[in-house]
């Protein structure tokens, strides 16, 4: 009888064990099993129809086998299963079988072995903002991270301890006690697993990295169900891996990370700005940029103003005092903003002026990735503002969509090299996400186009080949994901995950 889901072996007959598998397996997938603490089950057969998918009797059956705190939420459950399906945007909601809300790796390990025996799909979800649905699945598996939160913080060793499913605001909020920060970005909401894992560009990056540098360790749940840790020094290449692919290899459930000193308060808030400040603004980027201040960073937000016509918004953001920050962006207060809320605050605060009201929205969204190079230039960007005033004008309801550029110093990203972790983009470009945004379901195509028209103007100034994985949403191509470790990332692809059970590097 399988240990998870109950099936009786009345109707062995309908399955496949272990044995019957055997001559199917290649010589490296039996080497991977031997050394894995995976329970045996049946598998049922693919021709019997009748057991390809899960009963809500074997799920519940399943659940019994989970630690106490973990729980399997199905559609029949009503609220619980609405709320566990929800997600940031209406475009990555889905219906999935059940959502299995993990409390620690050994569930994970059990819910990966059981959805692999029964050929169920499954995905993991820690914050759920992937606007593709990246999180979500029809008619499979979520392993839900949610209750996978717990932060320990070393002030010693300027290191956190953090589980799987934290959001950024768990971790800041907690480092923030001892005086530490991490890098994350400018919304509390998003999961660090996505965040960390494939890049994570954030206002301390041009001082301590992108969030993947700042990696020290994890624990990992393989695609075998094997529990391992990856470090520097264990599993070494896995921790190469995961670090720029991380969904490609295993389940997170914990990390362990770099966290830094920083002051009581920092320098930071909202600039917002006319679209005929535009050429004034550029100016002021290109010398703010060339003061090569690791301690000064801003986003920069490219959408539609009060005055209902595209315009620019800065979140500035200074490591230090106000007298300080006030004089690394004099030339952008000189301008005079129509909107200036900026003050002293703790860096937590600062973490938080991306966050939308509420955790979820009530558009369709859909992300592509670009970048640009500095220094800008004005027509460039007013080609940019134009854009957008034809999307608004020709899709009413989309006057949400904008396009967010990150700017910072890149000494400390560029300190990596491009083959030290699966994670290569090492250069002084402003990493830009275009957000397309709209109402109406029907006109999803049509966005999807203006998406990718916004994106082609973006990459006029920057580097075609380049995409950042949390703006491409993971839909590649992947080479241009990972660019020179891709055959790298596919040769050990073939070692930790040989039967493709996480997504497939080959996008």
């Amino acid at each position: 009888m399988c240990q998870f889901c109950g099936v009786d072996p009345v109707f062995a007959a309908s399955f496949e064990t272990e044995d019957n598998n055997s001559n199917d397996k290649t010589p490296t997938q039996e080497t991977t099993q031997q050394h894995t603490n995976a329970p045996s089950f049946f598998r049922l057969k693919k021709s019997n129809k009748r057991y390809t998918g899960l009963t809500t009797q074997q799920l519940t059956t399943f659940a019994s086998s989970l630690s106490p705190g973990a729980q399997v939420v199905m559609a029949h459950h009503g609220e619980p299963y609405q709320k566990a399906t929800k997600r940031w945007t209406k475009a990555a909601e889905k219906q999935p079988l059940a959502v299995v809300m993990v409390a620690n790796a050994e569930d994970v390990s059990k819910t990966i072995i059981m959805a692999k025996s029964h050929s169920v799909p499954f995905t993991v979800k820690c914050g759920g903002h992937s606007p593709g649905g990246q999180s979500s699945v029809d008619n499979g598996i979520v392993i839900d991270l949610g209750l996978m939160k717990q932060v320990t913080v070393n002030p010693d060793n300027k290191t956190i301890i953090a589980g799987g499913g934290c959001l950024s605001g768990d971790i800041v909020k907690a480092a923030a006690e001892y005086g530490l920060a991490s890098v994350v970005g400018s919304s509390s909401h998003v999961g660090i697993g996505g965040f960390l894992l494939h890049g994570g560009y954030g206002q301390l990056a041009g001082e301590y990295g992108l969030g993947v540098d700042n990696i020290v360790g994890t624990e990992v749940v393989t695609a075998s169900g094997e529990i391992v840790w990856a470090s520097e020094d264990s599993n070494s290449d896995l921790f190469w891996a995961i670090r720029g692919a991380g969904n490609r290899f295993g389940v997170v459930t914990k990390f362990v990370l770099k966290v830094h000193k920083i002051s009581d308060t920092v320098w930071s808030g909202v600039l917002s700005y006319t679209g005929d400040k535009l050429e004034a603004l550029v100016k002021a980027i290109n010398t703010w940029y060339d003061k090569k201040d690791p301690k000064a960073a801003f986003i920069m937000v490219l959408s539609k103003g009060a005055d209902g016509k595209p315009g620019v918004v800065i979140l500035p953001f200074y490591n230090g005092t106000q007298e300080q920050g006030e004089a690394s962006f004099a030339d952008f207060l000189a301008i005079e903003p129509a909107v200036r809320d900026t003050s002293s605050m703790p860096y937590w605060k600062s973490c938080t002026l991306g966050d939308e009201p509420g955790t979820y929205t009530t558009d369709f969204i859909r992300f592509e990735s670009a970048n640009t190079k500095p220094h800008i230039d004005y027509k460039h960007f007013k080609h940019l503002l134009d854009l957008l005033e034809q999307l608004y004008k020709t899709v009413p309801t989309s006057d949400k969509s904008n396009i967010v550029f990150a700017a910072f110093q890149p000494d400390a990203v560029e300190k990596y090299k491009r083959t030290d972790m699966a994670f290569c983009w090492r250069d002084t470009n402003f990493d830009v996400g275009i957000g397309a945004r709209w109402q109406d379901p029907n006109q999803a195509e049509e966005m999807r186009k203006w998406g990718a028209k916004l994106q082609q103007a973006v990459l006029e100034n920057g580097n075609s080949e380049r995409l950042y994985s949390n703006h491409a949403d993971f839909e590649g191509p992947s080479s241009k994901e990972f660019g020179i470790n891709y055959l790298k990332l596919c040769e050990l692809k073939q070692k930790w995950d040989p039967e493709g059970v996480f997504k497939s590097i080959v996008n």
